[in-house]
């Protein structure tokens, strides 16, 4: 989503962008297609590339990091005379390798921990943090074989081709720093599109009986902490009920774990239309990670509608919630069980609806994003 809003949000600003996204690859990842409308600006095209080989392609790819089919169809289009070109998730499409071509200023946005940790997520065996790699045993845990290329290079020298590498926070900054990179990095927050009024009567009509609320929009994957909000949730007092909003693997297992408790509501997935309403009207955002977050934009939507935020204090979450006074943050299950029965008090609760729009205002709009976009470029120019 972040790369779809960056690509119009450019165009509208007078640019000229094209996508080059993977055909494989997405239907490698997402099994069926999720309602909603994407459009695009008239600025921007997009090329989908499809090897032909179906799933073949991104699983080359991940083994070898490099593209295998696609390498002379993708070679032709970054060979273009491009100004800057801007590498978002690689991992399954173009791999590693990719770096080397094209021309122009190359930046790299982290979306997750790739560069040092092949499951992407440092979520270890699938069920706890990781403090200390056996990556291995992990990647076997997760039915991945290992990836060739991570062993034949350096990857400081991989990287040689990137004029920046780009990530949302400061805490993923200081991960990579931790790991050993050397190379520059650029700290370039995300941004959203503010959350838009949403009072149509079919919305109320569909979830108005919600109301009050608490709100959790994630994955539904042990480390995004959703059973952590259910668990919680169930021990709270007071009037107002849980939705949560999303699918995973984990799914079945959180509505065992709800127990049919009444209160409790699964919505799957939402479109940003629709969702819309539900941020406006939740008493608060719940963000339960229980891994090193690395960038939240529900959060950043949340605030920009001056919804306040609860957020566990692991990775980035602090940097968009605690240093703002937007919410609260907690560290236990207790912790988050009576932040929500405070923010369940309307004079709390209307403490941080300002701390939060301001949190927004000031820092996460499309202009403010725009703004730090074009001094990095200008700087590397």
């Amino acid at each position: 989503m972040h790369v779809y809003h960056l690509a119009n949000l450019l165009a509208g600003d007078g640019h000229s962008v094209e996508v080059i996204c993977s055909g494989d690859a997405h239907k490698f990842k997402l099994q069926a297609p999720r309602p909603g409308e994407y459009p695009h600006h008239p600025g921007v095209t997009v090329h989908r590339i499809k090897s032909g080989a179906g799933r073949l392609e991104p699983m080359l790819t991940y083994l070898f990091g490099t593209p295998v089919f696609t390498r002379r169809r993708l070679k032709r289009l970054l060979e273009q005379d491009y100004d800057v070109i801007h590498y978002h998730n690689i991992s399954l499409f173009g791999g590693i390798s990719i770096l080397n071509l094209g021309r122009g200023i190359k930046l790299f946005t982290q979306h997750t921990y790739w560069l040092f940790c092949p499951t992407h997520y440092q979520w270890k065996n699938k069920r706890e943090v990781c403090e200390k790699k056996e990556c291995l045993s992990c990647l076997l845990s997760y039915r991945r074989p290992p990836q060739f290329w991570r062993y034949r290079e350096r990857m400081e020298t991989r990287l040689r081709p990137v004029d920046s590498l780009i990530m949302p926070c400061k805490f993923m900054i200081e991960e990579h720093r931790r790991e050993g990179f050397k190379g520059r990095m650029d700290c370039l927050p995300y941004f959203v599109e503010p959350v838009e009024k949403a009072a149509a009567a079919d919305l109320e009509k569909e979830f108005g009986h919600l109301r009050p609320f608490f709100l959790v929009v994630t994955r539904l994957e042990s480390y995004k902490g959703p059973q952590v909000a259910v668990s919680a949730f169930k021990k709270k007092k007071g009037a107002a009920g849980l939705v949560i909003v999303g699918t995973g693997s984990r799914s079945e297992y959180l509505r065992k774990l709800a127990g049919g408790d009444p209160h409790i509501y699964f919505l799957n997935y939402v479109a940003p239309d629709r969702l819309d309403w539900l941020y406006q009207n939740a008493v608060a955002l719940l963000a339960p990670s229980v891994w090193p977050e690395m960038g939240n934009q529900t959060v950043l939507q949340a605030e920009s509608c001056g919804t306040p935020v609860i957020a566990a204090g692991n990775g980035c979450l602090p940097e968009l919630v605690e240093e703002h006074g937007s919410g609260i943050i907690f560290h236990d299950e207790a912790e988050l069980l009576r932040a929500m029965e405070r923010m369940e008090d309307p004079d709390v609760r209307s403490g941080f609806v300002p701390k939060a729009q301001a949190a927004y205002q000031n820092n996460y709009t499309p202009r403010i994003f725009l703004d730090r976009y074009y001094r990095l470029i200008e700087e590397l120019r």
